[in-house]
């Protein structure tokens, strides 16, 4: 019932009582504010309504998985997936345009200052370790390379390889730039518009190299993912790791990413819902299930 008819219906009933009971007018009236409230109350649930839900786009499988299984658990509840870069989807929650948003990364400090300065009650939740993976094409005689030869690849100092890297605002581009090449731009690379669009080239450029996150390439074909090193063991060899679950909770892959929720939600609504839903043991158990490492629940592993 609307607000304007809820009153319009409580005056004329105690226009009727009025000279019958005076007493219990107050009372009547009481009752009446309590249960339009609890009707109001009931409209926010951690388990019924729609949501517009953004996720960077190397996390979009295992979120849609998530989706998919808690929408069948919860048939009262819409989740709509929104792909975003990192940059645009953090924009989007201190924006206050958007409720949640699932990041391949923390905030950068210019905008810890936007946060610290509106004051935005915004909460945050470690998701799962993902990574980011260079992949060539099936065919290319590459299997491995290290941290250093990448460095090499994306500052232009070595050009045997073309690389392929999505765009700027992307968590990809992101991870390259502050994490590889100590915040400085990246060199004689290809941009591209999204990590299919680095898959494809890869697959039709010879020589080239992709960088994507590990979650991207689930079901995909005709590429295979490098083996990286970084670490060197006293005798000088260099250890190369895949991005195995195991590896990325141990962080002994070299381009492991803690994943963020991020959460701009008045009461308990249904962004609360799925954030919980993706933080506990059912939610983790599909992260586990995309090759993933889970972060919220103890895992046993298996050599």
């Amino acid at each position: 019932m609307a607000r304007s008819g809820f009153y319009l219906l409580c005056s004329r009933l105690i226009g009727v009582l009025e000279m019958r009971n005076p007493t219990k007018i107050f009372f009547l009236f009481l009752c009446f504010i309590l249960i339009f409230t609890a009707c109001n109350e009931r409209q926010i649930s951690p388990l019924k309504g729609s949501l517009k839900c953004y996720v960077d786009e190397s996390l979009y499988n295992v979120v849609k998985a998530a989706r998919d299984s808690f929408i069948v658990r919860y048939p009262g509840s819409s989740i709509e997936l929104v792909s975003a870069k990192s940059r645009e989807g953090i924009a989007s929650i201190l924006n206050q345009e958007a409720k949640i948003f699932i990041s391949t990364r923390e905030l950068n400090a210019e905008e810890k200052a936007f946060l610290e300065k509106t004051k935005i009650d915004m909460r945050h939740f470690n998701f799962c370790y993902d990574a980011v993976v260079p992949v060539v094409s099936i065919d290319d005689p590459k299997f491995q390379i290290t941290v250093q030869e990448i460095k090499s690849l994306i500052s232009g100092q070595t050009k045997n390889y073309k690389v392929f890297v999505p765009e700027h605002n992307s968590g990809i581009y992101e991870y390259l730039k502050n994490n590889v090449l100590d915040k400085n731009e990246l060199q004689n690379i290809i941009v591209v518009k999204s990590e299919e669009e680095a898959i494809n080239k890869v697959k039709a450029t010879k020589r080239s190299i992709g960088f994507v996150g590990v979650n991207t390439l689930n079901d995909v074909k005709g590429i295979k993912v490098l083996e990286l090193g970084s670490k060197v063991r006293s005798d000088g060899e260099v250890l190369y790791y895949k991005p195995y679950a195991a590896y990325l909770i141990t962080q002994n892959y070299p381009f492991t990413r803690t994943t963020t929720i991020f959460l701009n939600e008045i009461g308990v609504g249904l962004a609360s819902g799925f954030s919980t839903y993706l933080t506990s043991f059912e939610g983790q158990k599909i992260v586990a299930k995309n090759n993933l490492g889970p972060a919220t629940v103890p895992i046993k592993m298996v050599k």
